[in-house]
């Protein structure tokens, strides 16, 4: 069983890894345009807070990724709900903070920081969610035997 756990924490670090550089590359991937001294300043200021975004973001996945540990405990292995909180808990409570705080900046101007983070916010959720699906299926299969 400690190796079922081991190979999905390990999984779920690497999902967190790849979602992390894809982060990266779509902020440098983002569109600069060629205006006045404050208008540079302002993109300068922007893709700074992309990237402490990007280090805040990769600082949740890391203790999202450890939590998944908490299956090492034959207890919360078990039970299926306190599993499901182990992978999906903390990180669905990060996500609805993000889209509720996603949803005051546009009702307040049209301009959304927090897009990019959200979406990953929600890819790593969602994937996150299959990985436990499979977590249950292997976990069931091989208490039945």
């Amino acid at each position: 069983m400690k190796k079922i756990v081991f190979r999905f924490w390990g999984i779920n670090l690497l999902i967190s890894i790849l979602l992390f550089f894809a982060y990266r590359i779509s902020i440098s991937q983002t569109a600069t345009s060629n205006g006045n001294s404050f208008e540079q300043w302002m993109q300068i200021v922007e893709i700074l807070l992309n990237l402490g975004f990007s280090l805040i973001y990769l600082i949740g996945m890391t203790i999202f990724s450890l939590a998944v540990l908490l299956n090492l405990v034959e207890k919360i292995r078990n039970n299926i709900y306190l599993s499901l909180l182990t992978f999906l808990g903390l990180p669905s409570i990060c996500v609805i903070i993000i889209v509720i705080k996603l949803v005051i900046d546009i009702s307040f101007n049209d301009f959304a920081l927090l897009k990019t983070f959200t979406f990953f916010s929600i890819l790593y959720l969602l994937l996150t969610t299959i990985e436990f699906l499979l977590f249950r299926k292997r976990i069931n299969k091989e208490l039945n035997k």
